[in-house]
């Protein structure tokens, strides 16, 4: 149990029998009229919904431990994503929202870090970036003064906008929030 003025982001809150992730908190203090209260924007793990909460300073709420392991992908399908544990090679299923924005970035033996609770997962860790191999790409245009960018295919079958100095071969960083290139990583 912890008091509502230590919640801080991140913790993992039992309440009406779900967990929730702290995305971001605001204490204010109070005056001498008013008392102060705990503002917080929380994601439900099992809904995916957000929703803003308000507690007084000294409401009692759930704390709830959760373990961070790294799990590979092994494979998706329409209707599970299935995660392994390297060491114990316990094999764990999700939901495809759940990597909705991420499944086209993930490769096999790729790994995702997940929050464990009761020995099942119920929230992941996504990588921000992560490295691909271009697949094939334009030849640059030569003479150009100007930042130039042209489309390359990856070898997962993305279609990314890159320097003309970029050749296929070449592995890239890519942003997965956005799906753009970032810098070249190393030459093959």
């Amino acid at each position: 149990m912890l008091v509502a003025r230590d919640v801080r982001e991140g913790q993992v809150l039992r309440l009406d029998g779900d967990l929730y992730r702290v995305i971001s908190v605001t204490v204010h203090t109070g005056t001498a009229q008013l008392t102060g209260a705990v503002r917080a924007t929380v994601r439900n793990l099992r809904t995916g919904t957000v929703t803003e909460l308000r507690w007084p300073l000294d409401t009692r709420l759930e704390d709830v431990p959760l373990e961070r392991v790294e799990l590979q992908f092994l494979y998706a399908d329409p209707e599970e994503v299935v995660l392994m544990h390297p060491e114990t090679f316990e094999q764990f299923t999700v939901p495809p929202a759940a990597l909705e924005r991420y499944l086209p970035f993930l490769k096999e033996g790729s790994s995702v870090y997940a929050w464990l609770y009761e020995g099942r997962p119920v929230d992941l860790d996504l990588p921000k970036q992560v490295p691909l191999v271009v697949a094939s790409c334009g030849a640059g245009i030569r003479g150009r003064a100007e930042h130039t960018m042209k489309e390359a295919v990856l070898e997962n079958g993305m279609t990314v906008m890159v320097p003309q100095f970029i050749q296929p071969g070449d592995t890239i960083l890519v942003d997965v929030e956005t799906g753009s290139y970032i810098e070249r990583l190393w030459r093959k």
